[in-house]
């Protein structure tokens, strides 16, 4: 990589600039403060010029301008972490309107070639990866995973891996750890990847591994779980690590709804496709709002068929408009010819409308939902459970509406509701044991759920204690693990020995009792210490279960901020929030939350080798882990475009009536002048 050395440029005072004077220049500053500051040298690395304002001859304030001495290394580090955060294409650096943008910004930045760029972004990479490295050897910390499967324009096979835990600061992180082509998508080939990913990154304590519900996930869970096994990385020997993706499992069963509503769908889709077919046909339409005076900056938007969610918002927006579509039925012929002339379903009439906006009602309920299960920059496994009734509700509250459509659709999504979350045994244990460690409802509200829907008071208490017994699980094996740590921070002074010393000689005293067929005081005082610890063994978790529940309605409640308070008055529970609650519930983020044809690479990132893909999309995500890029839905913005276009040329017209005016009353000056000189 080479690097141009331009000197430090003079900054010149040009007419029409304000008057600037390098500080320290005027000797008369020195005096009562103590010296002035020099200013550093011109060809100093790291450098600033600072320059203070002046008004005229006299100083206005100590308000300065510092101007950072110009670093083509630097410029060109920038540059490498604005395409990779950015997602651009590295041959951006050859297009002529970048390289006149990056020119009046900087002059003396020599651009670099593509090539050039790519080793600049590569470097970068390892330089991110060094550091992720090291703290994952130094902390040990346990992490939770998410596998996504990938496939690119090349008909390539891709595995994402990411990890996701609580950090000392209990702080939520998440990172892409590989990015990685696999010959094929079966179990025990993405379980021996991971495995090499692990080794590489030195984490060997994995919590939960969340993965969509394809077969090949099952062997691959089970694959790692016999290593992660060897490797003591396990926690309650791996029962709890397959955790299914509840983002997944929804987009299922809403998609199944969806189909039912198809003739109802398509019949606004048609309409929406003929208005937005041309701009005369939006022009008339746009007409009939302004007339009809209905006051909506909405997008009139058509849906992608593989994402429920852009159904959602087609609908929604299209119901604000359906008294227009029904008055375009009455006045324009070549709307309705439109549908008959190529045997299309519609126009939609108002059984559809009001159709839709039952399903609109429905599925905001579910968009939300969906949303919450798939946010990777918050704690999402604290609500799961909550959400999961809640989708029970709203399907019984539909399959006993009078309105048949709803109803049909309702149990359609039942049956496949029931499959993966209609009973209780289906479900990991540890999305209901967020629950519990969230202090806004602990067991009161997982009580209250179970009364409302088995209405059996010894099957409820069956419930209980199956989620009491998992939870005095993970604190048997948290504990155990808070002794350990505790024993191997003991410091190994004199004290030791003198404890071993009279360890030998009570060992001595009970062999000598013993035969004489009697204890040692010391004996029965362990004897009795022992039983009440393990008759308080879980005095920790009843505390904390009966202490008063935590503001439900807090609007500024935070659960991790919560916990970090409390950690030293919950030694062992904080221990197992920290990796409960880093626990991810879904595999996909926001963006990719609604769409049922998979992760799919960009076309210029499936264009380049696997290992730069990998190094940009990972460094993607390190460079910049709490901010989300997502992809929005490609939707045109006919209102926003149209509205730039008309104020672009309003502002235009104004000027030229403006100019036409100062032609006119210039004619007019001369006009009077000529006759005055006449």
């Amino acid at each position: 990589m080479t690097t141009a050395h331009t000197p430090q440029e003079n900054i010149q005072t040009t007419e029409g600039d304000l008057p600037f004077a390098e500080e320290g220049n005027d000797t008369n500053n020195e005096g009562e403060g103590g010296p002035s500051k020099r200013h550093k040298s011109k060809g100093d690395p790291g450098t600033e010029n600072t320059l203070s304002l002046y008004s005229g001859s006299h100083l206005a304030s100590c308000e300065t301008v510092t101007c950072p001495e110009f670093s083509q290394a630097r410029c060109r580090k920038a540059l490498a972490r604005f395409i990779i955060t950015d997602g651009m294409p590295f041959h951006i650096v050859e297009r002529e309107g970048f390289q006149e943008l990056i020119r009046t910004f900087e002059p003396r930045f020599q651009m670099p070639s593509r090539v050039e760029v790519m080793r600049d972004c590569w470097k970068l990479y390892l330089e991110e990866a060094r550091n992720n490295e090291r703290y994952f050897k130094e902390t040990k910390v346990r992490v939770s995973l998410t596998i996504n499967t990938w496939t690119s324009n090349q008909d390539s096979n891709y595995i994402c891996l990411t990890a996701h835990w609580i950090d000392e600061d209990w702080t939520y992180q998440k990172r892409i750890l590989n990015f990685y082509v696999v010959k094929n998508h079966e179990g025990d080939t993405i379980a021996d990847e991971i495995e090499k990913c692990l080794l590489s990154w030195g984490i060997n304590k994995v919590f939960t591994i969340t993965v969509d519900d394809a077969p090949s996930n099952n062997t691959t869970v089970a694959s790692l779980k016999r290593v992660l096994k060897h490797w003591n990385g396990l926690v309650c020997d791996g029962d709890y690590l397959h955790l299914r993706c509840c983002g997944h499992i929804l987009n299922l069963v809403v998609s199944d709804g969806v189909k039912d509503m198809h003739k109802c769908i398509e019949g606004i889709r048609n309409a929406i496709v003929y208005v937005r077919s041309s701009l005369a046909r939006f022009s008339k339409f746009k007409e009939l709002v302004e007339k009809m005076k209905i006051d909506s900056t909405s997008l009139l938007c058509i849906d992608c068929p593989t994402r429920w969610d852009s159904t959602y918002m087609m609908l929604e927006n299209a119901i604000k408009f359906s008294n227009v579509f029904e008055r375009m039925e009455q006045e324009d012929k070549d709307y309705v010819n439109n549908f008959l002339e190529n045997k299309l379903i519609g126009p939609p009439d108002a059984l559809d409308w009001k159709y839709a906006k039952d399903f609109v009602i429905f599925l905001k309920v579910l968009y939300n939902i969906t949303l919450q299960f798939s946010g990777s920059l918050h704690v999402t496994s604290n609500i799961c459970f909550q959400h999961i009734v809640d989708v029970s509700d709203i399907l019984q509250a539909m399959a006993n509406n009078h309105n048949s459509l709803l109803c049909n659709m309702a149990k359609g999504m039942q049956s496949k509701y029931d499959k993966y979350w209609g009973k209780f045994e289906n479900l990991n244990p540890l999305l209901v044991i967020a629950v519990v460690l969230d202090p806004r409802y602990k067991m009161k509200y997982l009580n209250f759920i179970f009364e409302d829907k088995f209405h059996d008071a010894a099957k409820c208490e069956a419930m209980s204690k199956k989620v009491l017994d998992v939870l005095y699980c993970l604190y048997d094996h948290y504990s155990s693990e808070l002794d350990t740590s505790q024993t191997q921070n003991q410091s190994q002074t004199q004290v030791e020995s003198e404890s071993s010393s009279l360890t030998q000689t009570l060992v001595s005293v009970n062999e000598a009792l013993t035969l004489l067929g009697s204890t040692s005081s010391m004996q029965r005082f362990l004897a009795q210490i022992e039983t009440k610890i393990q008759t308080d063994k879980y005095a920790e978790v009843e505390k904390y279960l009966q202490a008063e529940l935590a503001e439900a309605h807090d609007p500024k409640f935070d659960i991790l901020t919560w916990w970090k308070v409390n950690a030293t008055k919950y030694k062992v529970l904080s221990l197992i929030a920290h990796d409960v609650l880093a626990m991810p519930v879904s595999t996909v983020f926001s963006e990719s939350a609604f769409s049922t044809r998979g992760f799919v690479i960009d076309e210029s990132r499936g264009s380049l080798f696997s290992k730069m893909a990998e190094a940009l999309i990972c460094a993607q995500n390190w460079l910049s882990p709490s901010t989300l890029k997502p992809k929005e839905l490609d939707i045109d913005n006919f209102y926003e475009s149209d509205n730039a276009v008309q104020e672009v040329l309003a502002a235009s017209y104004i000027s030229d009536e403006e100019g036409d005016e100062d032609e006119d009353e210039d004619g007019e000056e001369e006009e009077d002048e000529e006759s005055d000189n006449w």
